[in-house]
């Protein structure tokens, strides 16, 4: 094994702890699994790519130092806004399925509306959660009164306010 691939091998090795290390923190039910793999492999692949010869030769040529240690660093740094660009597009996703909405369509309009401004709409344009109705198991929104599908009272002092609960 020569002295740069076991320099590539320990820096793969490296990102890949990184990984594993900022995934444990964002684990939601919400985000997909294929979120958190694409991720994980971020991180690990920009972190070997700018510490091989290719990618220390592209930092040199933007005017970066290209010593491995800076590329190591540039590669970490890289991979880590990589990998929450993609937790990002996976929680817009799970959770747009959570609120019944198109998902795909709000993951593409995310990943291509630039300057984080597709983020921006779906936040700003996102439906209301929806639990099950008490009866018929359909969904609806939280805080009804009654189910918009069966009919049946959702409890009684859902969807009242504090001046309703008075007694006159």
């Amino acid at each position: 094994m020569t002295e740069q691939s076991a320099v590539l091998l320990v820096a793969f090795l490296v990102g890949l702890v990184v990984a594993a290390v900022l995934l444990e923190t964002a684990r939601r039910n919400v985000l997909p699994r294929s979120a958190m793999v694409i991720a994980g492999l971020a991180i690990p692949m920009w972190v070997v790519y700018f510490a091989s010869s290719q990618g220390r030769s592209l930092l040199a040529s933007k005017g970066f130092l290209s010593t491995m240690p800076e590329a190591l660093w540039f590669g970490l740094t890289f991979g880590a806004f990589t990998a929450a660009f993609f937790l990002a597009l996976g929680y817009i996703y799970g959770d747009a399925k959570r609120r019944l909405m198109p998902a795909w369509a709000w993951v593409i309009a995310a990943f291509l509306i630039p300057n984080l401004i597709g983020f921006i709409l779906y936040f700003l344009f996102r439906g209301p959660l929806l639990g099950p109705c008490s009866s018929c198991g359909k969904p609806i929104r939280g805080g009804e009164a009654f189910c918009s599908h069966c009919g049946c009272s959702q409890g009684s002092s859902i969807g009242r306010t504090a001046a309703d609960n008075r007694t006159i």
